[in-house]
């Protein structure tokens, strides 16, 4: 039995020997002097571009929204500059300077240690929430070459890749032509994918995220969204997208036949401007004036108003807004740019000023006198466009079918205090109820 015990406690002395040999053997240095030969020579690398670099900044966990270029110049005296393509806590473009240094943690990490208004917008708290935008400050590094960084969010885990201004390229003017770009392709909201010939499905744009829709091998849809940010010349993925055995990344603009094409090696797809045949609306089509034609108060009586349709998230969202209707901003119209069709949808629109309480909007079958208290949710009434017959362009908006037990045909302004009903919106310009609502184009 004495042998066995001390054949146990000599065996573990063996192995932690080998352990040891084997670790010196490998590294010549303890860790910690590795470490910092590590940060020293990333910290030089960075700061070795004289023309600084670019990178794609995702400031959302998961890639849950596009990325936006920034340009970075890493000085040797521990300070970096920084800009945006897009307005941060400075204008769009405008370079902020701040610290910066190398710290040893579950790696390298490159961190921005003192607040510069253009990085560290993406991590600032709100007040409802702690997280903010979700955008990091400190990055991991994960692999450095001469011309490229890969690196982490140190919080939020996206991928942050810098590369080399190799061309010695000007960064107002690279951030310029990403605006031009976009700008162009603004209008588009829907594109075909391609691939080896096969048109594959439909792609949807919104806040600059694809969602591309198709049907699999069982005949089912499936949706799958892959985030991207502009270049000068066309855009590029968060990551290699794998599709049928092709992955994608990187695509280019081709303004005379109107399709983002993929330049990585071997890849025959493209994404192209691309309306199927009973699409109804495109975005641009409903912003401007309309006239609202419903029943209020009474269900004999016409109430007709003019009202205006401003965009709210492009190719997603509108406001629909007038103050003979509306004591408050407006109501939301969702766009679905798959299809190109409206909704009215249970929404909190506004919140009263001198209560506190939420305005929502409540889809609200009037012949049997049920609404549908859900603060957000599928249920409401959806568009059903004439398709400009007669020479006139109207919406009339009925039941969506998403509430199983009524046939919601217009919708009711209530009040709510959190979860709590505190009664109808009397107090609206208008009258609180909306049914049977068809909208009908002003030509201008």
């Amino acid at each position: 039995m004495r042998k066995i015990i001390y054949l146990s406690l000599i065996i573990p002395l063996f192995l932690m020997n080998a352990c040891l040999h084997d670790e010196k053997e490998v590294f010549d240095e303890p860790a910690s002097i590795r470490m910092q030969k590590a940060l020293s020579e990333y910290g030089q690398l960075l700061a070795s571009s004289e023309t600084g670099w670019f990178a794609d900044y995702y400031p959302e966990d998961d890639y849950g929204i596009g990325g936006y270029a920034m340009f970075f110049k890493f000085n040797s005296n521990g300070t970096v500059d920084v800009s945006c393509e897009i307005e941060t806590n400075a204008p769009a473009m405008e370079v902020k300077t701040s610290q910066w240094e190398m710290t040893p943690d579950q790696g390298p990490v490159i961190s921005f240690s003192t607040y510069n208004p253009v990085m560290h917008y993406f991590s600032e708290p709100y007040s409802w929430d702690a997280d903010g935008r979700r955008g990091d400050y400190e990055f991991i590094v994960m692999k450095a070459g001469k011309d490229t960084i890969e690196m982490k969010g140190k919080k939020h885990g996206n991928l942050f890749v810098l590369r080399r201004n190799t061309g010695n390229l000007d960064s107002k003017t690279y951030f310029q032509e990403i605006a031009q770009l976009e700008d162009k392709l603004s209008e588009f909201g829907t594109f075909g994918f391609m691939l080896k010939g096969t048109r594959i499905g439909m792609v949807a744009v919104v806040d600059r995220t694809l969602s591309l829709g198709y049907k699999d091998e069982n005949n089912e849809d499936q949706i799958v969204k892959v985030s991207y940010t502009f270049t000068p010349s066309g855009i590029r993925l968060s990551e290699p997208y794998t599709f049928q055995d092709a992955t994608m990344q990187n695509f280019t603009w081709n303004a005379q036949e109107e399709k983002y094409v993929c330049t990585d090696p071997n890849i025959d797809a493209f994404l192209d401007v691309y309306f199927p045949e009973d699409y109804e609306l495109r975005y641009s089509e409903v912003l401007g004036k309309w006239n609202i034609r419903y029943h209020g108060a009474s269900t004999t009586t016409w109430v007709d108003e003019v009202v205006e349709i401003t965009q709210k998230k492009k190719n997603a969202t509108y406001t629909l807004h007038s103050p003979k209707l509306f004591s408050f901003p407006g109501i939301e119209l969702t766009f679905d740019s798959q299809k190109g069709i409206l909704s009215i949808l249970n929404q909190n629109a506004a919140v009263q000023e001198e209560t506190g309480y939420s305005i929502r909007v409540c889809a609200y079958d009037r012949s049997a006198g049920y609404l549908n208290t859900a603060a957000t949710g599928p249920v409401g009434i959806i568009g059903i466009w004439n398709k400009d017959q007669g020479g006139t362009r109207s919406v009339t908006f009925v039941d969506n079918g998403k509430w199983v037990t009524y046939k919601p045909n217009g919708f009711l302004l209530r009040l709510y205090d959190g979860s709590t009903n505190m009664g109808n919106f009397t107090a609206n310009v208008a009258d609180y109820r909306f049914n049977d609502i068809t909208i009908t184009q002003i030509d201008e």
